[in-house]
């Protein structure tokens, strides 16, 4: 195989394992009416939403429309025979927010009656929308699935548990926590919330110690879209669902969110027309696969140590115990140094050529890091202050052509006096390197690394004991790698936005240097490189002509009314109608001076307004 053919043969891969992803992150389409009633419908869901909800009217917690709400959501349980119950009680989180609440539960008894399985999703809204989504979906889809499995036996009784006042701080689950009575057989929780209206379901957290689900879930899951990377991601950042409470008491569980149209979450176009079939399809199918899975199972089983795991393609998850991470990662390095010591000695490469390679290798990222960071800035100009934009694909493609034409370009000037094995060789040591940095600091990210340093191990050990084709191992080196990192670079801009622009570029430059030998030797790359590059630049070019904001994906702006004895407007970015209505300070401060970390704010003189 030639240069050329190798290089054409892994991008035509590549843009395979792309496709694929692409496709497939649409989720399953959504079944009809008349799907089986044993199966999740989406149809099904949409109309209980819409029942439940009766319009796009908000209801937050304590206003009629909340009352309304609640009280078709009881109606339709009872209407499937399920055994209807509401917890009232007034309860006050750790950070002083005070509420009484009402939570719905629903029961199914278990032959055994031991242990209890939690379903839960909240159904109260923020004032500034109707939460269709957040957690309309949530709760629509627990309706189906109570459906589908109400004349099903199962080992553990389930508790159907509709929260009240998530959105005022977890108030319903600090509730349902704080009554024995309620709470005290419960083992296991399945949590649905969503901070957008579409996309895939993640299975984004789980309780800790989580080895023991592991198995049960990856036998369970029919459209798996999941990563231990995502639990330790979470785990960093301060955001909250009602499995914060649950986990913080004890109980094992698993979380599912979606996170598209972040634009429209807690706005008013978190409505029923911007609900998204497949992201209900793809919740139910999950909880109820989980709930079939869980409801029969020892829910009181544990473990000392999590799992490090991770979807492929969204057909299967991959899972080992994390205490083996160390020992697969070691290993991985000790058959490369080995291989690296054969291909010295048999004079196919050298230690110089070797260390050169890892100098192209760090060279490769830390350029990739500063010409995207330069892109990415470049591409805001237009839109700055946004953490998403209403059409970010021109940026995304430059980061993506940034990120695999950079370790190109410099593998085509390293090769001359490097050659192909100091490069692979090079990137490879690098690998395993990243492998064993995260074995330690990030393990749930691991499986990133360590699994490419395993292909790396085997490819670079065939070539040095057979004298291989240069090309094939890097070929199936740098597919392995793709089929990891590339729905990684597709979700990154969703989950984090524009900071996440230099990351994502950065992923693809990590893929890039598993090909790029490959294709530094390829006369093609002459016009390859160029074409990329002039590609990106107009990317870029085009995201500073889009407009960043939509009618259909609005700006956030968070606008308050404070009265402490000198009323004024405080507001968290300032805008030229915003400076056109009102006499704004042009320097920011604190939100509170006693509260450390507090955001920001812009603030204007205002008349004092009568309280109501």
């Amino acid at each position: 195989m030639d240069a050329n053919r190798a290089t054409a043969a892994v991008l035509v891969l590549l843009a395979a394992i792309l496709g694929v992803l692409l496709i497939r992150g649409n989720g399953p389409p959504p079944l009809p009416i008349t799907a089986d009633a044993r199966d999740f419908s989406a149809a099904r869901a949409i109309v209980s939403l819409h029942q439940i909800l009766g319009d796009d009217t908000p209801h937050p917690v304590g206003s009629p429309a909340h009352d309304a709400v609640r009280d078709r959501l009881v109606s339709t349980l009872r209407s499937l025979g399920l055994e209807v119950s509401i917890q009232q009680r007034f309860i006050c989180n750790a950070y002083g927010a005070c509420q009484p609440v009402s939570n719905v539960l629903a029961r199914m008894p278990g032959d055994a009656r031991a242990d209890t399985l939690v379903l839960a999703a909240h159904y109260d809204s923020v004032g500034a929308g109707p939460g269709a989504s957040d957690d309309g979906i949530g709760v629509a889809a627990l309706v189906e699935v109570a459906r589908a499995i109400r004349n099903e036996r199962f080992r553990n009784s389930i508790l159907f548990l509709i929260t009240d006042g998530e959105e005022l701080g977890l108030l319903g689950a600090e509730a349902f926590v704080a009554d024995a009575n309620l709470s005290r057989n419960v083992a296991t929780v399945i949590n649905v919330d969503n901070r957008g209206t579409s996309g895939r379901s993640y299975l984004f957290e789980t309780s800790r110690n989580n080895r023991w689900l592991l198995p049960i879930v990856a036998r369970a899951l029919p459209w798996p879209a999941t990563s231990s990377l995502f639990y330790d991601i979470y785990e960093m950042l301060p955001n909250d669902t009602d499995m914060t409470v649950f986990k913080r008491v004890g109980l094992s569980g698993i979380n599912f969110g979606s996170i598209g149209g972040v634009a429209r979450y807690h706005t008013p176009l978190d409505n029923l027309a911007h609900v998204t079939p497949s992201t209900v399809q793809d919740h139910g199918d999950h909880i109820l696969a989980m709930t079939r899975a869980l409801a029969d199972a020892d829910l009181r089983q544990s473990a000392n140590h999590n799992a490090v795991y991770f979807d492929v393609l969204s057909l299967f998850v991959v899972w080992w115990p994390q205490p083996w991470t160390p020992f697969f990662a070691a290993g991985a390095l000790l058959v490369l140094l080995a291989a690296a010591a054969v291909g010295i000695r048999d004079g196919q490469t050298s230690a110089a050529a070797i260390t050169a390679g890892v100098a192209w290798f760090l060279l490769s990222i830390l350029a990739v890091a500063v010409l995207a960071a330069a892109a990415a800035w470049i591409a805001s100009l237009r839109s700055v202050g946004a953490t998403w934009v209403a059409q970010p694909g021109p940026s995304l493609a430059a980061m993506w052509l940034i990120g695999a034409a950079t370790p190109i370009g410099l593998a085509s000037l390293f090769r001359r006096r490097v050659g192909f094995d100091g490069l692979f060789l090079g990137a490879a040591i690098c690998w395993s390197a990243i492998a064993i940095a995260l074995t330690t600091a990030v393990p749930g990210a691991s499986y990133l690394a360590m699994v490419p340093a395993i292909a790396f191990a085997i490819a670079a050990t065939i070539r040095a004991t057979t004298a291989g084709n240069e090309f094939l191992g890097a070929i199936i080196v740098a597919l392995v790698t793709a089929l990891l990192h590339f729905p990684l670079a597709l979700t990154f801009y969703s989950a984090l936005g524009g900071p996440a622009l230099v990351v994502i570029a950065v992923v693809i430059a990590l893929v890039a240097t598993t090909f790029a030998p490959v294709v530094a030797a390829a006369p093609l790359r002459r016009s390859l490189l160029p074409a990329m590059l002039a590609t990106a630049v107009v990317c870029v070019l085009m995201q500073i002509l889009l407009p960043p904001y939509t009618r259909d994906w609005p700006r956030h702006l968070n606008v308050r009314y404070v009265d402490d004895g000198s009323p004024q407007w405080e507001v968290d970015a300032l805008a030229r109608r915003l400076l056109r209505a009102a006499r704004f300070d042009l320097t920011p401060h604190a939100h509170y001076n006693w509260l450390l970390g507090s955001r920001r704010v812009y603030r204007a003189p205002a008349s004092r307004e009568p309280l109501t």
